[in-house]
């Protein structure tokens, strides 16, 4: 059994080391779609395309959201049966697509009753963030009961059952699309995958992690900083990012705490967040008020791009200094 499949690598403000991984990427992927969120189109587009790369410029259409719905629909023009998201300086291990693709095979063994092109699974690799130089935590899923894999032990299935991935390097199955759809655009950037997998659980779409897989991946951009002898993580956001985070797990947990009480844990990232701001953070009044305002609008119901939800508030988040 094989799949066809193929990446969508969303690009922002592209570095020359950036575009040369790209081409790196594009030796191990037969389909690469590069979708670019920049708001103008660059010069390199041309040179990408003419190495039998495709793009789309974007513009940052319904933020990273919008740009993983544009490459997905792409790949599925190309008849491609398993769609991967990448970061534009995601740096694979070597055999990483033949691993995951083994994986697949897995979960459609698994998908009992169904044909090939219709099974519906994710699936994402252990991630080990750089900044920490760990492994980031990982929750199992036992019908509704979250619990936290305890991950210093070796792990006896090539594909545990999971309840929550990150986008990056994660895969989706054509049938997984079919069945849970698009990324609601309305979250424009955070916690998009966290909804995806959301309602993936809610239409019975199986999440995996592949136990086989580890992928190094930066998340963020974290500072050491200490605090009365304790050690505190500093991401130093910009203030219009603090609104999406704050706003978004809100919204998330109003809509999926029913059905998975766990998702309200995803507010204690939020809160854990604002004393390290506080302290020693740049603007801190302006991220203060991006986190009143996103949790207002959380609260309410109010999604969508800040610029045009909340004009006024947004043109003040994104001004500098």
């Amino acid at each position: 059994m094989s799949f066809s499949f193929g990446a969508v690598v969303v690009t922002y403000f592209p570095t020359d080391g950036q575009l040369t991984n790209l081409h790196t990427l594009s030796r191990s992927c037969p389909r690469l779609c590069v979708v670019d969120n920049t708001p103008e189109p660059g010069e390199w587009h041309r040179l990408v395309v003419d190495a039998g790369i495709t793009v789309l410029h974007n513009g940052n259409r319904g933020g990273i959201a919008g740009a993983f719905n544009c490459g997905i629909t792409e790949l599925e023009a190309q008849r491609v049966e398993l769609f991967f998201l990448l970061d534009q300086d995601s740096v694979l291990p070597a055999g990483y697509f033949d691993a995951m693709c083994q994986a697949a095979e897995t979960a459609q063994r698994k998908a009992s009753g169904e044909g090939k092109q219709d099974a519906a699974f994710l699936i994402g690799p252990l991630v080990h963030d750089t900044n920490l130089d760990a492994l980031i935590p990982q929750f199992g899923l036992q019908g509704r009961r979250v619990y936290q894999l305890d991950l210093r032990k070796p792990f006896t299935e090539p594909l545990a059952r999971c309840a929550f991935m990150i986008s990056s390097g994660s895969l989706i199955s054509r049938g997984a699309w079919a069945k849970v759809g698009r990324f609601d655009e309305r979250y424009v950037i955070d916690h998009v995958d966290t909804d995806y997998c959301m309602r993936a659980l809610r239409s019975e779409v199986p999440l995996y992690l592949n136990t086989q897989v580890v992928l190094r991946h930066q998340i963020g951009d974290l500072e050491a900083k200490s605090l009365f002898g304790w050690k505190i993580y500093v991401i130093n956001y910009p203030a219009v990012r603090r609104y999406y985070i704050s706003r978004n797990a809100l919204d998330l947990s109003l809509a999926h705490m029913r059905a998975f009480p766990a998702i309200l844990f995803i507010n204690v990232y939020t809160l854990k967040q604002i004393l390290p701001m506080l302290i020693f953070e740049r603007d801190r009044l302006r991220k203060s008020v991006a986190l009143l305002v996103g949790c207002i609008d959380g609260l309410l119901g109010r999604l969508g791009g800040i610029r045009e939800v909340r004009p006024r508030v947004g043109k003040y988040l994104s001004r500098s200094g």
